[in-house]
This record gives C-alpha cells, sequence and structure tokens, in this order.
C-alpha cells in the first residue's frame, strides 16, 4: 500500500511541480493532487525539498533508461540526412515522453537537474560525433541547438500552443532538419 502511495505522491507532484515550479507548488496543494492529506505528504517524504528530490531523482533516472533505449541506438545510416531525421523524429518522442521532468530540470535551480542537463550535452554531442564525424561544427552547440528547438515544440503543446508560425508541425520539422543539413554542408 505504501508503495502505491508513494509513487501516486511522486506522480502527482510531478505534474504540480512542471505546471507551477517548486516555490508556488505548497505542500497543501501536492497532497491535494495526489489525493491524500498533507499529513500523509510529510509522514512519506518528511519535507517539501525531499519530496522534490525523489521527483528529480526518479524522473531522471526514468530519462536516463529511455535515453539509452530511444536516442543513444548504434546504426548505421545511409547518409547524414537520414540520421538528422531519424534522431530528431526519436529525440521528439523521447521528450514529449518524457517532458515534465525534462521541463522541471531546465526551469528549476537543482544541482540534480543542472547536472543531468551538462551529462545530455556531453552526451548528445557524442552521438552527433559519432554520426556525422568530420564536420566543422561545434557539436556541443549543434547538440544544444537540436535540444532546444525539441523543448520549445514540446513546450508549447504542453501549454496548448502552438510555435509553428502558422505552418503545420511536419513541416516545421521537415524545414529544422533542412536547417541542420545545411549547417554541416
Amino acid at each position: 500500500m505504501a508503495d502505491k502511495t508513494e509513487q501516486k505522491i511522486l506522480d502527482s507532484s510531478l505534474k504540480l511541480f512542471a505546471k507551477k515550479g517548486y516555490d508556488a507548488s505548497t505542500t497543501i496543494a501536492l497532497a491535494e493532487e495526489s489525493g491524500y492529506t498533507e499529513m500523509t505528504l510529510f509522514r512519506i517524504f518528511k519535507t517539501k525539498k525531499n519530496l522534490f528530490d525523489q521527483v528529480m531523482i526518479r524522473g531522471i533516472t526514468k530519462m536516463q533508461e529511455d535515453a539509452h533505449k530511444l536516442l543513444f541506438i548504434d546504426k548505421k545510416y545511409e547518409n547524414p540526412r537520414d540520421f538528422l531525421e531519424t534522431y530528431l523524429i526519436n529525440i521528439l518522442k523521447f521528450a514529449q515522453d518524457n517532458f515534465e521532468i525534462f521541463h522541471l530540470t531546465i526551469i528549476e535551480d537543482s544541482s540534480m537537474g543542472e547536472s543531468f542537463q551538462a551529462e545530455v550535452n556531453d552526451a548528445v554531442a557524442a552521438y552527433i560525433k559519432k554520426n556525422l564525424p568530420n564536420q566543422k561544427i561545434d557539436y556541443r552547440t549543434y547538440g544544444i541547438t537540436i535540444t532546444t528547438f525539441v523543448y520549445v515544440l514540446n513546450l508549447e503543446k504542453y501549454h496548448g500552443r502552438t510555435a509553428t508560425f502558422g505552418e503545420q508541425e511536419d513541416n516545421i520539422i521537415e524545414n529544422f532538419i533542412d536547417l541542420l543539413y545545411c549547417m554541416i554542408n
């Protein structure tokens, strides 16, 4: 029973922290969101900070597992454009599936989030370099550019908005792939 209660509190807290941020998410609101009392929340997690840390640890762990399954696959690509298209589609899916924790690592001042972001940026740069060798680009900046594009598209979806400037999302993605391809040619 405690594991289900704990998981329900963690899941609902992730949603509220991602939506309102750490400071604006009161323990009363976190308890109400989970369907439990504030007393239950404190009995299990002791403090709001501990609850937040547990949300971050579990979320980042899940993102790391998902990243290794979906993003950093060992595959030979026919050409650079094929790699870019496959990678962008996969990272869009990854970010959408993990958006709340992905967003939380960006919006909150947390050493866990910062170290995770640095780790992701380094891994993305290494993966791009492996699949697009001998390019005259800064691989880290190139990867951050891709990640930022993906974040903005997903952030807009999360808030029910559109950042496609009147274009269909597929067209925006295709245009971005064209831009990425131009950057390496």
